[in-house]
């Protein structure tokens, strides 16, 4: 309580001004010209562990004032913008608690500061269609995986560079040069996650769902958080998207990952998006692949899911494969204002069950703007998931089973580029004999 307190006080003095200076019952005036898209973070289908390609800048002068909470003033942004250098930042405190069932009921204290560094070579005038991106990120404090006793994290953000560990490091270094309008090539240290410009400013990871199952397409656990590769990206006028790109399979968020590149194979990942519009709502359909060359253990260390860790020793596996769909479509959409609504998400994957754990999985979530009045900035979500694991895994450790959960937050805007989330999950912990979990929580974030 006396951390949620800490959290209060911190509302007050760094929120509160901004939010009297406000008329009440009305939005601020620069929230008109808002690009809607950053009021709502989940319209992207939350899932895809790849790196996406690096379609045109959709801030090609740079994000409204009214993202960030010290506006364009903050280290001279506007001016940096202009040269083709930007800089972004932004502090995220959570409380976080089991309040009953699971192996224990706490609460902990963590934090991250994620920082971007974006280079847009154009503007720089050094050379036509170069893009830079360097990411950063540091972890503080503790979470509450290891009394929730889940298989998804119940805090994705805190799960990375690496749980339990206070630790910062450079998690992307991503190169971007476009061949033509439509296509070009990327190579770097990949981050799955918050990479790039567009993923870290348009859909960051801190202003939606905490659970992984709905932040990411868990069939794909085995996928590197961070990792060197290179790919390719082709968007035709009409027709699907495609990308492909080669990664290294092991995940290297505190080093280059040079020194171990391809000693366990590598991992092939192709995908292919289609804009879709039902009934003359919006949609997008996105089918992938991955192959891993490697050689793996059904219950080896994954990025994105805590597998159970111990002396369990079984032959391995060369080769691993993972199919997925994932799907979004808007449900509603503001006659005001078409990039406002209410979208349905749906991740669906399929593994091959050895060497890989994961044999399916399932994500539905209805994520969107609120349609309050006055609350244009506030997003809400909830969501269902159902984590399939394997028989092979099952037989190797009894006790596992499959994970079912469901989450619900509610993103509220006390001040532009401060937002505060309480969030609320139920999951049924895929270890046996341990009791369903209700966990709590409230998210503090503030975009500079």
């Amino acid at each position: 309580m006396r951390r949620l307190g800490s959290i209060a006080i911190l509302l007050l003095a760094g929120c509160a001004p901004i939010v009297a200076a406000q008329e009440p019952g009305r939005a601020p005036a620069a929230e008109s010209s808002l690009n809607a898209s950053l009021l709502d973070p989940a319209q992207e289908a939350p899932g895809g562990s790849w790196t996406p390609p690096p379609w045109r800048d959709p801030y090609p002068d740079g994000p409204k004032t009214s993202r960030f909470l010290l506006g364009d003033d903050f280290l001279f942004r506007s001016l940096r913008e202009e040269t083709g250098f930007s800089f972004y930042t932004s502090l995220t405190q959570f409380e976080q608690g089991v309040t009953s069932g699971g192996i224990g009921q706490a609460f902990r204290w963590g934090g991250k500061f994620d920082m971007l560094a974006h280079l847009d070579s154009d503007r720089a005038g050094l050379w036509e269609g170069g893009m830079l991106d360097l990411f950063a990120e540091s972890r503080l404090g503790q979470s509450i995986e290891g009394f929730a006793g889940s298989l998804s994290p119940t805090n994705l953000a805190m799960y990375f560079p690496v749980p339990n560990q206070q630790v910062t490091a450079i998690t992307g270094l991503k190169f971007t040069q476009a061949i033509s309008d439509r296509a070009g090539i990327f190579f770097g240290k990949l981050n799955a996650l918050n990479g790039d410009r567009e993923k870290f400013l348009k859909y960051p990871l801190t202003s939606r769902f905490w659970n992984a199952a709905f932040n990411f397409n868990l069939a794909l656990d085995r996928y590197p958080y961070s990792a060197p590769g290179a790919g390719f990206y082709y968007e035709p006028e009409r027709g699907p998207s495609f990308a492909f790109l080669v990664l290294d399979s092991y995940n290297s968020p505190r080093t280059s990952g040079l020194e171990k590149l391809f000693r366990n194979g590598a991992f092939l990942y192709a995908e292919a998006k289609q804009k879709t519009e039902f009934l003359g709502l919006p949609g997008k359909q996105t089918v992938a692949t991955l192959w891993g060359t490697g050689a793996f253990e059904d219950l080896d260390p994954a990025s994105f899911v805590d597998l159970p860790s111990g002396p369990l020793h079984v032959p391995k596996r060369r080769g691993t494969w993972t199919v997925l769909w994932n799907a979004e479509q808007r449900l509603l959409v503001d006659p005001e204002d078409p990039d406002r609504g209410i979208g349905l998400y749906v991740q669906t994957g399929l593994g091959d069950g050895n060497p890989n754990p994961t044999r399916w999985f399932l994500s539905v979530a209805l994520c969107g703007n609120v349609p309050f009045p006055g609350r244009q900035g506030d997003t809400a979500g909830l969501g269902y998931y159902n984590f399939g694991l394997s028989q092979q895994a099952k037989d190797i450790l009894p006790g596992l089973r499959d994970e079912p959960g469901g989450e619900l937050f509610y993103n509220l805007r006390l001040a532009p580029g401060c937002h505060l989330t309480p969030d609320l999950q139920y999951i049924r912990p895929g270890f046996a004999p341990i009791r369903d979990a209700l966990v709590f929580g409230l998210r503090l974030k503030a975009d500079f």
